[in-house]
């Protein structure tokens, strides 16, 4: 199945806020962190661009359904989880945080996140010369999050508790050839 990766418009949010409902998982409860609209309007623009506070992509079905969404946040200096692995204020200007991702069941099992992943790296790249450091979390437990970080060369740095739940903090150091393309 062919997919579009686009940046999110605000007609997308409510298909996004469907994906979140769903991930919250009971199976799973601390492997989902879910965010709410106003969080996500912070991060979707009328026109495609970046906020201030960053961007999101969708993965959108050949029939127009949202199939995933990938939020990548620019984070003030002091909500930076650079702050977890003792990042100097220099470090701390250079890392953005690869924030929320997720694929609706029925679109498991295509990559999505993994495509999306790779796609907002680039878009981040393309945007933001300076950065060069990828930080995410991901539960220790849930290990698809965790193989398509990981994948995407995403190194597991520090187990956390953040927001009362437990985390691997996740570094990906962009390489001078990748910030120069």
């Amino acid at each position: 199945m062919e997919f579009e990766i686009r940046r999110a418009l605000p007609a997308d949010i409510p298909g996004i806020m469907r994906i979140m409902e769903a991930a919250a998982n009971p199976e799973h409860p601390d492997w989902y962190i879910q965010d709410d609209e106003p969080y996500m309007r912070k991060r979707v623009s009328e026109d495609g661009r970046s906020t201030k506070d960053g961007f999101t992509l969708v993965a959108q079905a050949p029939d127009g359904e949202i199939a995933g969404y990938f939020v990548v946040t620019y984070p003030d200096p002091e909500k930076n989880l650079g702050h977890f692995l003792s990042y100097s204020p220099e470090q701390i200007a250079r890392a953005v945080m690869m924030d929320t991702a997720s694929v609706g069941a029925k679109y498991r099992g295509y990559g999505l996140q993994r495509r999306m992943a790779e796609a907002a790296e680039d878009e981040v790249v393309a945007e933001r010369k300076e950065v060069k450091y990828l930080l995410c979390m991901v539960h220790p437990e849930n290990v698809y999050s965790l193989s398509n970080m990981q994948e995407r060369g995403y190194e597991v740095r520090k187990e956390a508790i953040y927001h009362g739940r437990w985390r691997y903090v996740l570094e990906k150091v962009l390489q001078k050839s990748l910030q120069d393309n």
